[in-house]
């Protein structure tokens, strides 16, 4: 049978929020986005490193072109399931509709955009976590306008853990040897990834998990045509050689590009933005450890850094139980159904 994905109120119109959590559920929605939150960032810190060791084997925009359309392969074999392609459906129907499409477009674009800037940055540095952590600015950016613009509920101990475990973030960046290289690219990409989650987060807040998966399929077959285009625009005259220890690694970058995506927005279903923002230095964490293997022992200024993180982290967890449940005031359209 099939039932409104979202209740109507007496007049008509679609109910507060769409899969809100009660009192009762509340506290374990908080902890699994804290963990997926957690997951993303790590799985975000790890990305770089191997889809750097992609474009090394063959070019920037061919071998990001091999690592997302290598992922849309994937999920076009488990689209085969007609659950799962109903599924897609019904949301994408959702999001396009009047109510959600300005949500739904803008941020695929930022994050189209943002692909391509973060992409292009890497390839031009030396260095690989001395780029994972200027890009990390994205989040410090977002949570300001998390709270200012979508009125995220916050609690002063989870801003002071936030601002402690940001400045860890800052601390790393500004005392490791960053360079110029990719920094045009790094400030384009902060700000297509800010517009670009501000529609995401409303769409996984309202959503739920079924919101979450939709956005992840889209966003991953959008940046994969925007990638593949860009590839054959600017392909360059020598051929790509791709051998299967090519692919073998464009497989394993694919896998954990759409863990990454999957994971986050499903983390914005039970955290608001801000609190998942606070957990972005994470990334720095592990990418400060995988780099560690080539760059020798860290530096004082490092390890206190990394420890700000922690504590930061460790405060922000705490005073995420205590906040109310984030609720929005649109939800998709209620004549979408889901089976069960």
């Amino acid at each position: 049978m099939t039932r409104p994905l979202a209740p109507r109120t007496a007049d008509g119109g679609p109910d507060v929020g769409l899969g809100q959590p009660d009192a009762a559920s509340a506290p374990i929605r908080a902890a699994l986005g804290l963990a997926l939150g957690f997951a993303s960032h790590v799985l975000a810190g790890l990305s770089p490193f191997i889809v750097a060791a992609v474009i090394a084997r063959t070019a920037l925009l061919p071998g990001i072109a091999l690592v997302y359309g290598l992922g849309t392969a994937s999920l076009a074999t488990l689209l085969i399931l007609p659950g799962a392609r109903q599924h897609v459906r019904e949301w994408t129907s959702a999001l396009t509709s009047p109510a959600w499409r300005v949500a739904f477009v803008s941020s695929l674009a930022g994050f189209l955009v943002a692909g391509v800037a973060f992409y292009a940055g890497l390839a031009r540095s030396s260095r690989v976590a001395e780029y994972v952590f200027l890009t990390r600015l994205d989040w410090i950016v977002q949570a300001p306008v998390a709270i200012l613009v979508l009125h995220e509920p916050w609690t002063g101990r989870g801003l002071a853990g936030a601002a402690v475990a940001l400045a860890g973030g800052l601390l790393i960046v500004w005392t490791g040897a960053v360079g110029t290289s990719g920094l045009t690219a790094a400030v384009v990409y902060v700000a297509a990834s800010s517009v670009a989650y501000l529609g995401a987060s409303r769409i996984a807040r309202a959503g739920g998990l079924p919101g979450a998966v939709a956005l992840t399929v889209w966003r991953h077959i959008v940046n994969t045509i925007g990638f593949v285009v860009l590839a054959l625009a600017m392909g360059s005259a020598d051929p790509v050689r791709v051998g299967a220890g090519t692919i073998a690694l464009g497989m394993l970058s694919a896998s954990v590009l759409l863990g990454l995506f999957l994971c986050r927005f499903a983390a914005l279903t039970g955290v608001p933005l801000w609190v998942l923002s606070a957990q972005a230095p994470v990334q720095a964490v592990v990418a400060l450890v995988a780099s560690r293997l080539t760059e020798g022992a860290p530096s004082a200024a490092t390890l206190v850094a990394v420890l700000m993180i922690v504590s930061g982290e460790v405060i922000v967890a705490s005073a995420q139980r205590s906040m109310p449940p984030t609720r929005d005031t649109d939800a998709p359209p209620g004549n979408v159904g889901v089976r069960r």
